[in-house]
């Protein structure tokens, strides 16, 4: 070893090590701020008076936007925190046969866990409506398809943050199991919920999609389980189910 890499690899032992909590919480954050505010933001601006865009068209846009500052969030702290991902490959499809299998795999799952939810609270809480806040922006809009494309690329979003990020991240300093259970609990919290069945369902889910993406390898699984998880659940409120 020269003298040179010797003092490198000194500087790099006595250097602080970055305090993961701290940035995983800051990069959850993150999750909320950057969809939030452009895909809500600009399906308020796209309705209002101005636009006049019906709430068919102004969603998929406002989800595109979200998506767009979502990935560029991913390149900038992807560099900045060195998380070491390979951006060009984290999307990616193929093998196609063992991406759709895995899909299909955790997508029956999470129909057994969303039906053991429903069952839940048909029995246990019956009068218990939900959110507000998505019950006003879930409805006004009756293209299926307009729905179906802006809640996959939105809960995308959400999964550049968490999986893409957040759990790779703590996955670096503090390894796969601390870093599933981690933005899990993150996931779990970032949602909400007025009762603590909620909160639990919303972290078992987190760790069902912090499993496809380790799995399978990337994105693309989690992201599409997560969009048509969200539609589904959109459609079952929507239809009064």
């Amino acid at each position: 070893m020269t003298d040179t890499a010797a003092a490198t690899a000194q500087e790099a032992e006595g250097a602080p090590k970055p305090n993961w909590v701290w940035r995983s919480v800051i990069l959850a954050g993150l999750t909320l701020a950057v969809p939030a505010t452009a895909y809500f933001g600009l399906i308020e601006i796209l309705t209002g008076a101005r636009a006049g865009l019906s709430k068919a068209a102004a969603e998929p846009l406002a989800a595109l936007a979200a998506l767009g500052l979502s990935l560029l969030t991913l390149k900038v702290y992807n560099e900045k925190e060195r998380v070491g991902l390979d951006l060009r490959g984290l999307f990616s499809v193929r093998p196609l046969g063992r991406k759709a299998a895995l899909l299909a795999g955790f997508g029956a799952v999470d129909a057994l866990l969303v039906w053991g939810l429903d069952l839940f609270m048909a029995r246990y809480y019956p009068g218990y409506e939900g959110s507000g806040v998505i019950a006003k922006y879930w409805s006004g809009n009756t293209s299926w398809f307009s729905m179906a494309v802006s809640t996959i690329l939105y809960a995308s979003c959400e999964e550049i943050f968490l999986r893409g990020l957040v759990l790779n991240y703590i996955k670096k300093h503090a390894g796969l199991w601390t870093g599933l259970l981690v933005s899990s609990l993150l996931f779990s919290l970032m949602h909400g919920g007025r009762i603590w069945v909620s909160l639990v369902f919303l972290f078992v889910s987190g760790l069902l999609y912090g499993a496809a993406f380790e799995l399978s390898g990337g994105l693309a699984v989690p992201c599409l389980l997560h969009g048509l998880h969200n539609f589904v659940l959109r459609a079952i409120f929507l239809l009064g189910l």
